[in-house]
Order: C-alpha cells, then structure tokens, then sequence
C-alpha cells in the first residue's frame, strides 16, 4: 500500500496508510476522552453538593452541560472517522484514493473538526478542574476552622 496521493493543506505526498493511521489515532483519542468524561462525570457527581455548598453551582451546571456536549460531538465525530475508513477502504479496493478529491477533501474537514473537538473538550476539563479545586479548597478550609 505505497499508493501517494497530494493532500493539499499540507502541500505533501501522504500514502493510504497515513490517512488510515491519522483515522486510528482519532478513534484512540475519542476513546480517550471518553473515558475521561466518565471520570469527571463521576467527579463531579461526588462533588456536587459540596459544589452548592461552596457556591458553585451555576459553574457546575454550566460544565456538566459542556461536558454532555462534547460526549454528543465526540460520539458524532467518531461515526464519521468510522464511516470516513469504510470510504477509505473502498477506495483502496478499487486503487482510486488518489483520484478522489472529494475523500481527501473530507479527511482534511475531519482533521480540523477534530483539533476543535479535542480544543473544547480540554478547555471544558480546565473549567471542572479549576471548580473542583475551588471546591476542595474551600471543604478543607471549613475543616481547618
């Protein structure tokens, strides 16, 4: 599979293995980060009522939405990675990768879509850090006085 194709945002020769690979790696991170998800849902859960008590609750709603978003968009960006690979294998059974334009040119939508996804996701996890610091903060200063 040493076919080579241009892709043109990069002005470089990339081969179908390159394209499957950036596919996988998507597929991994999306994974990732859905297991992260379920963690800082079950995060803050545990910590919900401490968030009331110190104050937070609108922060804490306003991330639990974010958060629920970004599972949604993740769980939409991996149905089109996944349909994206079944092109891209069809594509290779009939050796027209190179000639498709249209396939290229929605791998690289599908690059930018996911710098963006894994930007937002990383900014709505500094948030619910940043509140849940708050929050064990101000539980332990309760402790102390």
């Amino acid at each position: 599979m040493k076919t080579k194709m241009k892709k043109d945002w990069y002005g470089r020769e990339k081969s179908t293995e390159e394209l499957h690979q950036d596919a996988k790696k998507w597929i991994s991170e999306i994974n990732f980060i859905n297991d992260e998800i379920r963690f800082l849902e079950h995060l803050l859960s545990s910590k919900y009522i401490d968030c009331l008590s110190s104050g937070l609750s609108q922060k804490t709603q306003i991330s639990i939405k974010k958060i629920s978003e970004e599972k949604r968009n993740g769980q939409l960006l991996l149905e089109h990675i996944l349909n994206q690979e079944s092109v891209l294998s069809d594509l290779i059974n009939t050796n027209s990768v190179s000639s498709n334009t249209n396939f290229l040119e929605t791998h690289k939508k599908l690059e930018l879509k996911m710098d963006t996804y894994v930007k937002k996701y990383k900014r709505s996890k500094k948030q619910i850090f940043e509140i849940i610091e708050k929050v064990i903060k101000k539980t332990t200063q309760k402790k102390i006085t």
